[in-house]
């Protein structure tokens, strides 16, 4: 995608700033405008075409990873179930998750076909899907004994936490938690403790899918970048309809990938190695929840700006090019605790996103919240 396209995919953008402005009150708009323009801006040119080192479809080399076992979450749609495709092409066994078993059956034949297209036939029977909802902690606290009536006693290689969610207005969850927070921050947190102890000590990859959205985090009372830990359920602030509170959950997943790799390192566990990334502005289901999936009236600016969008994004494919590069190459490539973006380089971070003392908080917090002791050892 040149940068010219994605110049007037922020053009667009600004336009939809511009009418979610003209609708609040006149004492909100000058500071609503200047968060709608950083986003804008972020999302315009997030994924302007930069020397990387996935500049095509990556695909692990066939029987590379047999024996290896897969986790992915959120493998109905999107870069989750192309992981899944592309990894259990690979010779990896994988068990996906997915929110209902009506989705579980589809999402698996999907895999299915995509292996019987390419004359794959010994990863058909290495296709397994659990059902998890992360909106509902209950399901994420039985998920480790159903993985293990699942596969019994084998080790998890790689857990990939790609679930991510956003929502337009502020929602609260079964468990009294704001849903964008528990879906792509808590639930995952209380996921991994589970599964902690089933990971494969020989060797094994914690895969966290961040996003540059996390730029959007700041301290509600200073303005400042950083996470507001005071904000986390979004009760002082729900801005920029939804993606303050997406924003917030992205640095999270960045910096709990950094505080569990640094307690890792600290205990000597060598064996362990957890990497967040950014996967590019990608045309997921993620968006029908934002104002970007709703067309409006035709020949009109917020269907103009919508189908721009659209058209200029990543493809799933395209988009989840790095989360298989980290969770399949050669792991001495592989920097512990570092963040890439989505052509698969590593990131140096702002310091807000590796602030070891909020870190450690928010680590003590959703332990606190999710009533689990996450011990790294």
């Amino acid at each position: 995608m040149k940068s010219s396209a994605r110049s007037i995919l922020c053009l667009g953008m600004l336009s939809f700033s511009a009418i979610a402005w003209s609708a609040g009150s006149s004492s909100n708009r000058r500071g609503f405008l200047r968060d709608a323009n950083k986003a804008a801006v972020i999302i315009g040119t997030a994924s302007v075409t930069g020397g990387g080192v996935l500049n095509k479809i990556y695909q692990p080399l066939p029987n590379s990873l047999t024996g290896q076992v897969h986790v992915i979450t959120g493998a109905s749609s999107g870069l989750g179930l192309e992981s899944a495709k592309r990894l259990a092409a690979a010779g990896a066994t994988v068990v996906m998750t997915t929110r209902t078993a009506a989705k579980a059956d589809v999402a698996k034949s999907q895999v299915q076909e995509y292996l019987e297209e390419r004359s794959i036939t010994n990863s058909q029977d290495n296709i397994y899907v659990l059902t998890l909802d992360m909106d509902d902690l209950a399901t994420v606290r039985s998920f480790p004994d159903r993985y293990s009536k699942l596969l019994g006693s084998r080790k998890i290689d790689v857990l990939m936490n790609n679930i991510g969610t956003i929502s337009m207005t502020r929602e609260i969850t079964k468990d009294n938690f704001e849903k964008t927070f528990q879906s792509n921050h808590l639930g995952p947190f209380l996921l991994t403790a589970g599964l902690y102890p089933q990971m494969n000590r020989n060797g094994a990859r914690i895969v966290n899918v961040a996003s540059l959205a996390h730029q959007f985090a700041k301290v509600i009372k200073t303005g400042e970048r950083g996470l507001d830990m005071e904000n986390l359920n979004g009760e002082l602030s729900y801005g920029l309809e939804g993606w303050e509170a997406y924003g917030n959950t992205k640095l999270e997943n960045i910096l709990f990938t950094r505080e569990l790799q640094r307690r890792a390192n600290d205990a000597g566990l060598s064996w362990l190695t957890v990497v967040a990334l950014h996967p590019g502005v990608v045309g997921t289901d993620l968006w029908n929840h934002t104002v970007v999936a709703k067309g409006g009236k035709k020949n009109s600016v917020q269907s103009f700006t919508s189908s721009l969008f659209y058209k200029n994004v990543l493809s799933n494919e395209e988009g989840a090019n790095t989360q298989i590069m980290l969770a399949s190459s050669d792991i001495s490539g592989i920097g512990k605790g570092r963040y890439y973006d989505e052509f698969g380089k590593v990131v140096d971070l702002d310091p807000f996103a590796r602030d070891e003392k909020k870190a450690r908080e928010l680590w003590e917090v959703s332990e606190n919240l999710s009533s689990c002791k996450f011990n790294v050892q």
